[in-house]
């Protein structure tokens, strides 16, 4: 029987009331069954540790032979600088250095080098036209003619008393052979009669033209090589062996020209020609005569229009001076050889002096 707390005690007849249960609380829902555990995650693999390098061991030296380090490296090789000692090398002459003219970034552009096309006056007539050489036989006969003004006293003296020396020569030579008369004897033809004493006269005088026109190039040679001459100069001779072996070598192919019929004078002006320079290329260039004909050839072929109008005009000049009553020939002659020193040097390009 349940106590009624607060109230009076039933009494027996009454009925027992049975006390009121409480209301029963609903039942809570289930609660959700938790989230299955996530597996765990491994750990990332820990990176493969390198076995150790082996120690190096550096290898023994030869036998012989330093160990590397043991001794300061050599010094560099004579004449070479070692690297570094020395700033680069300037670029070639005329060639801007790497960069040079170049606007440095962030600056405004350089303004032009020239105002717009009309700004300034057209040229002059002929400028920029290519600059013409001048003729080497001009040259020649410039030169020549100025060494001639300086040097023209010695060269006469010279030629006179050669002159007067070939005519002696001449005389005794005629004498022995029973005089001019005799030498140059004429035949019923007309033509002069060949004979020993002729044979003889003729090589004398041309051997003896060819000895005086050596003494006379040497000294035109030493003019254009800047070297002095006295009147001296023209009474020695330079390598007189060879000298004397080419006159001889040139007189014999004179002669034996010459006596080629109808066509020997002619034929003998085309060898003249072409052995102009043979006694410039042995006393010049010391060459042996027969080299000294071969390079005289090869020379004038290889420059044939210019020794060709050279050697008209040099025949021009010489007719002229004879002319003049032989006293031209004074002149003539050697403003020929002056000339002719200056275009042979010309011709091989070597270096001539100018005129003192």
């Amino acid at each position: 029987m349940s106590e009624n707390p607060g109230g009076p005690p039933p009494s027996d007849g009454e009925p027992v009331v049975p006390d009121p249960q409480p209301p029963v609380p609903p039942a809570e829902p289930p609660a959700a069954p938790p989230p299955p555990p996530e597996p765990p995650v491994a750990p990332p693999p820990a990176p493969p540790v390198a076995p150790p390098a082996p120690p190096v061991v550096p290898p023994a030296p030869d036998y012989g032979q330093p160990a590397p380090g043991a001794y300061p490296p050599p010094p560099a090789q004579y004449g070479q600088p070692a690297p570094g000692a020395y700033p680069p090398a300037a670029p070639p002459y005329g060639q801007p250095a790497p960069g040079y003219g170049q606007q440095p970034p962030g600056y405004p552009p350089p303004p032009p080098a020239y105002g717009p096309p009309g700004a300034y006056p057209p040229p002059p007539a002929g400028y920029g036209a290519p600059m013409v050489q001048p003729s080497p036989i001009g040259e020649s006969y410039s030169y020549g003619w100025k060494q001639f003004t300086r040097h023209g006293g010695l060269f006469i003296g010279a030629g006179i008393v050669w002159f007067v020396i070939a005519i002696v020569a001449f005389a005794i030579i005629g004498a022995i052979f029973g005089g001019t008369s005799e030498i140059f004897r004429v035949t019923t033809g007309g033509r002069i009669a060949i004979s020993f004493g002729f044979i003889v006269f003729s090589l004398v005088l041309t051997m003896i033209g060819y000895l005086i026109q050596a003494i006379f190039i040497s000294a035109a040679l030493e003019l254009t090589e800047g070297r002095p001459i006295g009147f001296g100069t023209f009474f020695r001779f330079v390598d007189a062996g060879p000298v004397v072996l080419t006159a001889l070598l040139l007189t014999a192919i004179t002669f034996v020209i010459n006596l080629i019929p109808i066509f020997g004078g002619l034929l003998n002006i085309v060898v003249t020609f072409l052995l102009l320079f043979t006694l410039w290329f042995v006393i010049g260039k010391r060459l042996a005569p027969v080299d000294a004909v071969k390079a005289s050839y090869q020379l004038v072929a290889a420059n044939l229009s210019t020794v060709i109008l050279f050697y008209l005009l040099v025949i021009a000049t010489i007719v002229v001076g004879a002319l003049v009553c032989l006293v031209g020939l004074l002149v003539a002659v050697p403003l020929v050889l002056l000339a002719t020193a200056f275009l042979f040097k010309r011709l091989l390009g070597d270096p001539i002096a100018p005129v003192a």
